[in-house]
């Protein structure tokens, strides 16, 4: 059965692919049982360090102005071979991770289903797969991308939730979609739940 796509999903989807695309990866790493964080773009200095980065890590005190989190299974490829996956232990998918690191993304597909495929110059490919899926699901997200002003959550019903990044709310598309509009007022609208509401300034669940 084909999934229904409305036009809220298919404008962060467009925004998605150009907020990504010509931009360069200076930081790719892997943690917390094979999550995946890229950070692509200028560096944009952070409030605050992150607490539990290593003090030589390239993003304890910049983050990109385009930040992408993978929750969810997902694999490297180079030239449509594969390289790692999720499946594969921290150390190694560090090791391979670093393969696109100063590589420029050249183009961005976003399926219907949200699954996720940036391509680096150089041959390399990463893969998203939104497998955490439903009430039930063992996670609540499957990816992110984070800018300087908002976020796009690929969540366990496989919709896009655009977030407001000062205020932690929800952002609306108006009737001519022309730009995200801001924040319904206080009472009008409830604050996000667990996923959300947990963002710190480098808008994960840990900071990463």
């Amino acid at each position: 059965m084909t999934r229904t796509v409305d036009i809220v999903d298919e404008f962060a989807s467009a925004e998605i692919r150009t907020l990504l695309t010509g931009k360069k990866c200076w930081c790719a790493f892997s943690t917390f049982a094979s999550t995946v964080g890229l950070d692509l773009g200028r560096k944009i200095r952070r409030e605050r360090p992150l607490r539990h980065a290593p003090k030589t890590a390239r993003n304890r005190e910049f983050m990109g102005e385009a930040h992408v989190v993978l929750w969810c299974s997902w694999r490297l490829e180079h030239n449509g071979v594969p390289l790692v996956s999720s499946d594969a232990d921290g150390e190694t998918c560090e090791a391979q991770l670093r393969k696109i690191v100063g590589r420029s993304v050249q183009s961005v597909d976003v399926s219907s289903s949200w699954d996720l495929r940036i391509e680096f110059s150089g041959g390399f490919a990463l893969c998203a797969f939104p497998d955490h899926v439903g009430a039930d699901a063992d996670f609540d997200g499957n990816w992110e991308l984070w800018t300087p002003e908002q976020g796009y959550l690929i969540g366990t019903d496989l919709s896009c939730e655009v977030m407001d990044r000062e205020e932690n709310l929800p952002m609306v598309l108006p009737p001519r979609r022309e730009r995200w509009h801001a924040p319904a007022p206080k009472g009008k609208m409830k604050k996000t739940t667990s996923r959300t509401s947990l963002r710190s300034d480098n808008h994960g669940r840990k900071r990463i």
